[in-house]
């Protein structure tokens, strides 16, 4: 007789029988919220079955069953709630984030700071995306004014353009070579020299404009955590970005931000969710009159709304954003337009997703080709879509075209959306091995895809 006898998982039992969920339909849906994190699984019955008699899986598979288990019942359920989590790893339980923090600047300067220290970060990566309440869409409120004089500040509008340009420089990173890439820079620069900035005095308008700023580094760093398939760590850079552009009266930074949880929404397998956060991006413009902001948000809540199914609302938001499209009076730079080729990239996802095909295609293949020289990491999304819509259509040449032209890109990238458009595209090859182009497509690919990440039962 073993001297620690496991002890049935009651608590597991109960919230299996609260969500109406099967032993077969719960390890379906690990194995899917795993995989939208990076993580392959393979449980099925038996392995819930062996949770239920006592046993316990790692502590990221007891997060990702606490977030199904929020996601069917409407409450939330911690990993704790579980009985899933060994005693040392309940101990260190990632608690569900603070829906109004204290003091949002200094969090996120904080996270920011944890994110570059080895040995501090690796809990960070553990993090797994929550589907909680909608952020607040109202307004931004502009950072109070502290009654400095000149003589008493030491930030001035020079500190705040330069951190501009750090800004586009990081982003213009972020698109040419994947979020994983430099990540850990964009981190620093934010926790050493923006924290250092914030910490300063500065007369009140070059406060507004520093956080302002703060609040686009903070976009670029949730966009760029996603990217390199860190999305519970993402979503919380994504959170205080939100609250850093509300202190920064930035209503245009705030919008980006409500649009980009809406895209990783989807990505992470919740489409109500990503249309509630596209509504909210829509409200955050508001009447806004730049055009391409608004096609920006809009075509972004169209494809939220095909995935969800609610195809009429889709196709409005759709000619809306058509409508929109190049109508600007911002400036130049990447914040402040929309470039054809992203809009027509959005575009053919929604067309796709309504069923018109062919439409799709010319879209899809607009924005395969027209992307800027420096983008190539949006590029090679480009041609990995469009490859996988032409394979669905059997047209296998031109398949085999964009996925040697993604190919080609692949290498250079950093990019965990890369890799999973490179596993997704080998899977759909493999259909067609009889075809000499797809199997030449299918070897290359299998010679630059990196393994899988896994987990242990």
């Amino acid at each position: 007789m073993s001297p620690h006898p496991r002890r049935r998982n009651e608590a597991l039992a109960q919230l299996l029988a609260e969500a109406d969920l099967t032993s077969a339909e719960l390890a379906r849906r690990v194995n899917r919220l795993a995989a939208a994190h990076g993580v392959e699984l393979r449980y099925d019955r038996t392995s819930v079955a062996h949770w239920l008699a006592g046993s316990r899986p790692q502590a990221f598979v007891a997060q990702v069953v606490a977030e199904i288990l929020t996601r069917r019942t409407g409450r939330l359920i911690a990993a704790t709630e579980t009985g899933l989590l060994r005693e040392r790893a309940a101990d260190r339980a990632e608690p569900a984030p603070a829906p109004v923090p204290q003091d949002p600047l200094s969090d996120l300067i904080a996270l920011a700071r944890t994110d570059t220290e080895p040995k501090q970060r690796s809990g960070l990566r553990t993090y797994v995306y929550q589907e909680r309440r909608v952020p607040d869409a109202r307004r931004p409120r502009p950072a109070a004014d502290k009654g400095l004089t000149g003589a008493e500040a030491k930030v001035g509008a020079a500190d705040v353009h330069r951190a501009g340009v750090v800004a586009d420089q990081f982003y213009a990173n972020w698109i040419r070579f994947g979020g994983a890439h430099a990540r850990g820079a964009l981190a620093s620069y934010l926790g050493d020299d923006i924290g250092g900035l914030l910490a300063q005095p500065a007369l009140p308008e070059v406060r507004v404009a520093l956080v302002s700023v703060t609040a686009r580094l903070a976009y670029i760093l949730a966009g760029a955590s996603a990217d390199a398939g860190l999305h519970g760590l993402a979503q919380r850079y994504h959170l205080l970005a939100l609250d850093a552009a509300a202190e920064g009266g930035d209503d245009r930074t705030r919008a980006m931000t409500l649009r980009s949880m809406s895209v990783q929404a989807l990505r992470m397998r919740a489409p109500r969710y990503a249309v509630e956060l596209a509504d909210a991006a829509v409200t955050a413009v508001g009447r806004n009159q730049d055009g391409d902001l608004r096609a920006f948000v809009l075509v972004q809540r169209a494809h939220a709304r095909a995935v969800a199914a609610e195809h009429d609302d889709s196709r409005l938001d759709l000619s809306a954003a058509e409508r929109s499209l190049g109508r600007t009076a911002f400036g130049d730079g990447p914040f402040a337009r929309y470039s054809p080729a992203g809009f027509a990239y959005r575009s053919g996802q929604v067309l796709h997703r309504l069923g018109h095909v062919q439409p799709a295609l010319d879209a899809l293949r607009s924005a395969a080709e027209t992307r800027a020289e420096h983008e190539n990491c949006l590029r090679a999304l480009s041609q990995a879509r469009l490859a996988l819509v032409l394979l669905d259509q059997g047209l296998v040449d031109e398949a085999c075209l964009y996925g040697r032209l993604f190919a080609r890109e692949y290498p250079a990238l950093r990019s965990h959306r890369a890799t999973l458009m490179s596993r997704e595209l080998r899977a759909r090859l493999a259909r067609f091995r009889r075809h000499p182009g797809a199997l030449d497509v299918l070897r290359i690919l299998s010679t630059l895809d990196p393994p899988p990440a896994t987990a242990q039962h």
